[in-house]
């Protein structure tokens, strides 16, 4: 018996060989494709490796050359990096499952350009369309600078809201006069009034042992009582029906405030409130800001999402119809995915720094901690936490970074683009569940306006350019706060009481003969709805208080008299 068969040994030998030359030939090619593709799902962009090597000896993985597209700006690169290196657990990969237990990234850069458009159409278009759309519902005033007489058309009395509640304040008050003068008249006073007036003159000549007339007179004296407590039931209704009607009349005066602002805003008078100049200036920069924030975190509970739930994803290609694959988690096993820890070293505006990544993974109930990002240094400042472990995620993001060069900013309303030179950017997000708070600042002591010379050139403008060509300093803050389908928005800064108060001494006696204007012509439709709608009720006040006042007061007197003939009657 021999002990090797070498007509066995040599084509398994053959067919090791020839699996290891295409591991050699073809395993890196496989994974930096597979990485790429994965990775343009998950982003929403491009993502392209230069060169990825996978060391199966020490469980290890090289990517050199990363560039990720922006998903926001079209010729703009949302990071690129030099060097990750993973380190691997090898266990897991039997599994189906990657665990990283640590990752290394250098030479990280953030922001540059690029040749091409890097946004693609995929799994990520959704959630970019709803950012879109989340941002195209948060109000950004525009700032209309007014050049020459501003004129003024005929209002439509049906954009008012003040003459449609006069009138339907005024069929109120008609139906409420019906019914409680129906409800007078159904109480039959002159009845009870006339029949104790008859009983008192029978009981005049009455003796104690006409029991039959005594009887009589006791159930007078009920009817008379009874009627007074319909009267009393009557009166509170009329008492609260009048505090409805007279609490609706005195808001006519804050519908036609908003109607002033109504018709001023459909007139397209330029606001000079200093808050509409804030939000007119920097609002649209704020929202995108924080249209970024809450992708990255949409996108955080789409791939990380809480709980234990059955998670659906997009199934293999195939030449037929792909499908869907549905993971269905279970407890007491490793996630699919396991970021235990990352060393980032990144560069901003040529300076380095260095951030901590940890505990990023798929099934954050399994993990059973939130992913947390950290960094410090001098100037600069990063706090992340990403709590899906419970049912309820709470995603927190704070960053400030001192001392860097600020973006130009273009004011088309201005005429002008702002240099804000090197200054200090603070950001904070919070969401839990459908909450959000987020914040956004900007300061600048180094300031440089640049003329706009293709826009044109009015008085106005001119008045504006030497309000903010002299402020050298610059403080924007943007807060967004509420529930996540219908937050509120503002924006302020310190440009905003200087453009105010310049275009305000200068086109103040114009706008506000525009502003008379305007209050005239709302005054002129909603003086006379408002005018019939208030008299109505206070006629309808004093009307029926008299007949409910005199009505009590006849039976009073009626009661009165019949006690005093009766005077040991008492009713139980």
């Amino acid at each position: 018996m021999r002990l090797f068969r070498w007509k066995a040994i040599v084509p398994l030998l053959l067919l090791g060989a020839l699996v290891a030359g295409l591991w050699i030939l073809f395993a890196d090619r496989m994974a930096k494709g597979t990485t790429e593709s994965v990775g343009t799902t998950l982003v929403g962009a491009k993502v392209e490796i230069d060169r990825m090597h996978l060391d199966v000896a020490h469980s290890r993985v090289e990517v050199r050359g990363l560039t990720v597209a922006s998903p926001f700006e079209p010729l703009e690169n949302l990071l690129q990096a030099d060097l990750l290196v993973a380190d691997l657990e090898p266990l897991p990969l039997l599994e189906k499952k990657l665990v990283i237990d640590r990752l290394a990234a250098t030479g990280l850069r953030f922001g540059t350009p690029r040749q091409s458009d890097g946004r693609t159409v995929g799994q990520s278009d959704g959630v970019m369309g709803q950012v879109e759309r989340w941002g195209q519902q948060l109000q950004v005033p525009a700032l209309q600078l007014a050049t020459g007489k501003i004129s003024l058309d005929r209002l439509d009395p049906a954009q008012l809201n003040t003459p449609r509640l006069a009138t339907a304040l005024a069929a109120q008050a008609d139906s409420s006069r019906t019914a409680w003068v129906s409800g007078l008249d159904a109480l039959g006073t002159q009845a009870a009034v006339d029949s104790s007036a008859r009983m008192v003159e029978r009981l005049k000549g009455a003796k104690l042992t006409d029991v039959k007339l005594l009887g009589d007179a006791r159930r007078t004296l009920e009817q008379v009582k009874r009627t007074e407590e319909r009267l009393t039931a009557l009166e509170r209704s009329v008492t609260s029906g009048m505090a409805t009607l007279q609490a609706s009349a005195a808001g006519l005066a804050e519908a036609r405030q908003r109607d002033y602002a109504l018709a001023r805003g459909l007139l397209k008078l330029p606001g000079l409130d200093a808050p509409d100049i804030g939000a007119a200036l920097f609002g649209r920069a704020a929202v995108q800001r924080f249209q970024r924030a809450l992708y990255w975190a949409q996108l955080a509970r789409r791939y990380m999402p809480p709980g234990l739930l059955p998670r659906a994803t997009p199934g293999p290609r195939r030449v037929r119809r792909a499908g869907t694959t549905v993971h269905f988690p279970r407890s007491n096993e490793p996630p699919a995915f396991l970021l235990k820890s990352a060393d980032l070293s990144l560069s901003v505006a040529s300076r380095g720094y260095s951030a901590r990544l940890t505990g990023v993974t798929s099934d954050p109930a399994l993990y059973g901690r939130p992913a947390e990002a950290r960094g410090t240094a001098p100037g600069f400042r990063l706090a992340a936490l990403l709590d899906h472990v419970r049912a309820t995620p709470r995603d927190t993001a704070a960053a400030s970074l001192a001392d860097v060069a600020l973006p130009s900013l273009r004011l088309p309303a201005l005429g002008a683009r702002l240099e804000p030179g090197a200054g200090v950017v603070g950001f904070r997000f919070v969401m839990q569940g459908d909450q959000v708070q987020a914040r956004w600042t900007v300061t600048s002591d180094r300031v440089r306006w640049v003329r706009d010379s293709a826009g044109g050139r009015s008085s106005i403008g001119d008045v504006v350019w030497r309000a903010i060509s002299g402020i050298s300093t610059l403080e924007v803050s943007a807060r967004l706060a509420g529930d996540l389908d219908h937050p509120e928005l503002a924006v302020g800064s310190n440009l905003d009481r200087a453009i105010a108060d310049r275009l305000r001494a200068m086109a103040g006696t114009e706008l506000a003969a525009a502003e008379r204007r305007v209050r005239a012509q709302v005054d002129s439709l909603t003086d006379g709805p408002m005018s019939a709608a208030r008299s109505k009720v206070a006629a309808l006040g004093g009307e029926v208080t008299g007949r409910l006042g005199g009505q009590r007061a006849q039976l009073d007197q009626a009661r009165r008299a019949l006690e005093q003939r009766l005077p040991g009657l008492r009713l139980p």
